[in-house]
């Protein structure tokens, strides 16, 4: 890994330190944010369960090992790459109403891309995204979910220019029981590549306070919360070294989410709301497609390679 990561992770080491403790301003408005959802009617969680709220903000820095793309091609070196990258999101919820809340967010993302081949340079790909989604308590055991996501990309090559790509979806949710609810809706991706729709599925049984099993795609997991201060996790999530883009060309990258990564992490509180995670695992990689090159081919075949990610996460309590 090049040393301009391991800086990347001592800084996030540093935040974690001085964001324990929020200012006043930001502790205030989370403290005013968090009382009014929970005088709304607006419910996220029935069961008691030490697994902590989602997180409304990350900083991130990642790191997937050597994999090697088998072209399939006659006379033509296969190349080997790697991934490094350094992400930050975050999310504001807005209460509208006792039954509607709006959230805005951002998602800023730096990936360096080392190819290792003769035919293809290497390059670095910045992604910006404006999340918005939009939930409704319809009521006691019925939620509506929408969002939209519009992404862009651009590499530092010359010639390149910025592609814009489109995430979003309308969803359901159904509380069955305290412990049990499940998903249903719709998913849409359109890019510059091939567009992707799909019908959506999903749900998550809290056994006990303890653990919990979520179906949601795509990050099925097992979680584990032996208290409020630790959280494990094994399961499978769309890779973060997965793209689609033209490494002769420009203006066409995009991510894509047909490669998967399985990995175990852990997470450590470090204040009220601030979270440390690490995780590790193995990254599928097969999601890369190159085109408009000398490794161009219709179908590659690409191994998959370790990977570990470290972040500062922050996540809600409704413990004030």
């Amino acid at each position: 890994m090049d040393l301009k990561w391991y800086a990347v992770l001592v800084t996030c080491l540093g935040v974690s330190q001085a964001s324990a403790q929020p200012a006043g301003d930001e502790a205030s408005l989370m403290k005013r944010l968090t009382r009014q959802f929970e005088h709304s009617d607006i419910e996220f969680q029935r069961a008691a369960s030490n697994i902590p709220f989602l997180p409304v903000a990350f900083l991130g820095a990642s790191y997937y090992g050597d994999a090697d793309v088998d072209t399939n091609r006659r006379g033509v070196k296969d190349p080997r790459y790697n991934v490094s990258a350094i992400s930050q999101a975050a999310g504001l919820p807005f209460l509208l109403t006792q039954r509607d809340a709006l959230v805005l967010g951002e998602y800023v993302s730096i990936a360096d891309i080392d190819i290792e081949t003769s035919n293809t340079d290497s390059f670095t790909v910045a992604t910006l995204g404006l999340p918005v989604g939009w939930l409704r308590q319809i009521g006691p055991n019925w939620q509506s979910v929408a969002f939209v996501m519009p992404m862009g990309h651009r590499d530092d090559r010359d010639g390149s220019e910025w592609s814009w790509q489109y995430m979003g979806g309308a969803f359901a949710r159904y509380v069955q029981h305290d412990h049990l609810w499940w998903a249903f809706g719709f998913y849409a991706d359109v890019g510059p590549g091939d567009d992707f729709y799909i019908p959506y599925v999903g749900a998550s049984w809290s056994i006990n306070e303890r653990w919990t099993l979520s179906a949601m795609m795509p990050w099925p997991a097992i979680m584990y919360a032996p208290n409020k201060d630790w959280l494990f996790r094994l399961g499978a999530s769309p890779s973060g070294a997965s793209w689609s883009f033209n490494p002769q060309g420009g203006g066409d990258t995009t991510v894509n989410l047909d490669a998967w990564d399985f990995g175990l992490g852990a997470e450590r509180r470090l204040g009220r709301n601030t979270w440390l995670s690490l995780e590790a695992g193995v990254g599928g990689f097969r999601g890369l497609r190159l085109s408009g090159s000398d490794v161009e081919s219709p179908d590659l075949d690409v191994s998959a390679a370790p990977y570990v990610d470290i972040a500062i996460k922050f996540r809600p309590s409704l413990e004030f």
